[in-house]
């Protein structure tokens, strides 16, 4: 059996290397826009037919399912889900906080989970029992347990369902005595971030599956918690979710549970 982590991580490296030599600083030239505004550039693409070649050329019987494709569907309990592009917005605009996702799922459990982020030379990689690692080092999720002393990261979605949705919890979070929050449009930065340390929470309206599993089991790798807003354990199904160092987790929940 081909070693499904270690593969995966070559592959993301690759994609790194890619996206680091297409990327400028000015902003790509060409920009096409998806549902809800969503914007797609050519080396998305791209990105997606390496890694979607690399996935059926070591794994041929396994589904794959990307954002910028049509499923592949094969006879296996076991699917790839792909971004191969994490911040495509930030890409186009010449911004350098974007990722690429890659995360394998065996009827429903998450197994696999590999964030590379190219501008940084960082993979992020976890498999399910065995830790969290970035660039060989182990990683481990944060110890702060206030409020006050936590970096709070959000991301809204595209849709206006999920925009309005993320706007109630906004309002919330604003009436608490929160350290700090920031928003980088990129799931493989904010959910990297939580997994070492740099963040206490990450909070996610109109999400896909593409989007974050890699992270979420990195994240509870690293030693971290991930529920959808209601605080239940997340399921492929959810399109919230709440990713934290568990310390504060019930906290935010307070906060998400109800908005619907």
């Amino acid at each position: 059996m081909k070693n499904e982590l270690l593969i995966a991580t070559k592959i993301v490296k690759e994609t790194n290397q890619l996206l680091h030599k297409h990327f400028q600083r000015s902003g790509a030239r060409k920009i096409k826009f998806k549902k809800d505004d969503e914007i797609v550039t050519s080396i998305d693409l791209l990105s997606n037919r390496h890694i979607t070649t690399q996935l059926l050329k070591n794994f041929s019987t396994y589904d794959i399912v990307s954002e910028e494709a049509k499923k592949i569907d094969n006879p296996s309990t076991k699917t790839w889900h792909v971004d191969p592009l994490d911040g495509t917005t930030n890409f186009a605009y010449g911004y350098p906080e974007f990722a690429t996702c890659l995360g394998l799922e065996d009827k429903d459990e998450i197994t696999v989970g590999v964030i590379g982020l190219p501008m940084m030379n960082e993979i992020y990689y976890a498999q399910i029992y065995k830790g969290a690692w970035c660039n060989g080092q182990k990683i481990k999720v944060s110890k702060i347990s206030q409020l006050k002393n936590s970096m709070f990261l959000i991301c809204r979605g595209h849709s206006p369902a999920g925009r309005r949705r993320f706007h109630k919890f906004l309002n919330k979070l604003l009436t608490k005595d929160v350290g700090h929050f920031r928003q980088f449009s990129c799931a493989g930065i904010e959910l990297s971030a939580v997994a070492s340390g740099h963040a206490e929470a990450c909070v996610m309206a109109n999400i896909h599956p593409w989007d974050v599993i890699a992270g979420i089991r990195i994240i509870l790798e690293a030693g971290g918690k991930v529920t959808n807003w209601q605080g239940q354990p997340w399921q492929m199904s959810d399109d919230t979710m709440l990713a934290s160092n568990g310390l504060i987790h019930n906290e935010i929940v307070k906060m998400t549970k109800g908005i619907k």
